[in-house]
């Protein structure tokens, strides 16, 4: 029986030691693990079924049970600042998802809180002090039921228009250990393909089909119901507490994903103009 896992430490745990091309390490901060695999070969690729890439795994205590999220907070800057392998200048936010479904709403709701820059004059910079506020810009593309586009094309053009220095795609994703529900924090530079986990997947986000870097972000947020019992039917697992998990969970990384954006700007000013 075979259970969808978006998660590269899920796969990592069920594949073998000796794999040739990828490095792993573990480092804590308080109570807060990151595990990063570096994929360096198309042997290790072939091996884990994961394009090349770096991945960085966030694995903390439950979201409802932590008042304290600082050391999370951290911990994603810190990973994105290790996958990002580039000056960054200008950047596209996109949520993926669809908020008519609280366990996919994760995308939409980290974009709305996001802060937009990229149509605020030099003139106006100068005139608040913000000389250093780089462009951003944020896209929430729904899903083709709604758009009857594929978020693809949408994210494509915005790419073509804008001409970020990356893009930063956050996602929810499927997990196969429920342990891992809204307990972990993927993020990778290898793209993302959207709708993977609940077997619809859409084109892939990456750099090869955008022109430029892709930084996938994702929390798993359900769970494939086979992992619990046999069924024909097409079912997925979700914690009772999603409506919960899914506020908190955005509102740490749109925090994290701002000072990460915006490094030379306080959060408290970057947070009073969103």
């Amino acid at each position: 029986m075979s259970i969808r896992t978006d998660l590269i430490a899920e796969i990592k745990a069920e594949s073998p030691d000796n794999i040739t091309g990828l490095k792993t390490r573990d480092e804590q901060l308080n109570d807060i693990t990151i595990s990063t695999v570096c994929v360096t070969n198309d042997i290790a690729a072939n091996a884990i079924k994961k394009p090349k890439g770096c991945y960085c795994t966030i694995s903390f205590p439950r979201l409802d049970f932590i008042c304290d999220t600082n050391d999370i907070i951290n911990a994603i800057v810190k990973s994105l600042k290790s996958v990002c392998k580039k000056k960054i200048d200008s950047a596209l936010v996109v949520g993926l998802g669809n908020t008519d479904i609280t366990p996919d709403a994760l995308g939409p709701f980290v974009a709305d809180r996001i802060l937009a820059t990229r149509h605020i004059s030099d003139g106006l910079k100068n005139s608040l002090g913000l000389q250093k506020l780089k462009s951003v810009c944020c896209l929430t593309p729904n899903v083709l039921g709604k758009t009857g586009i594929e978020s693809y094309d949408l994210i494509k053009s915005a790419v073509n228009t804008v001409k970020p220095d990356i893009v930063i795609a956050v996602d929810a994703l499927a997990a196969r250990e429920a342990e891992r529900l809204c307990r972990t924090i993927q993020i990778g530079d290898s793209g993302i393909t959207a709708g993977s986990g609940v077997n619809n997947a859409r084109k892939t986000l990456n750099c090869k089909n955008l022109g430029v870097p892709v930084i996938a972000v994702g929390v798993p947020t359900v769970i494939d119901g086979n992992s619990f019992f046999e069924t024909q039917e097409n079912m997925m697992v979700t914690p009772k507490e999603i409506d919960l998990l899914i506020e908190k969970a955005s509102d740490i990384i749109s925090r994290a994903i701002n000072i990460f954006l915006q490094p030379e700007i306080d959060i408290n000013i970057i947070e009073s103009l969103t």
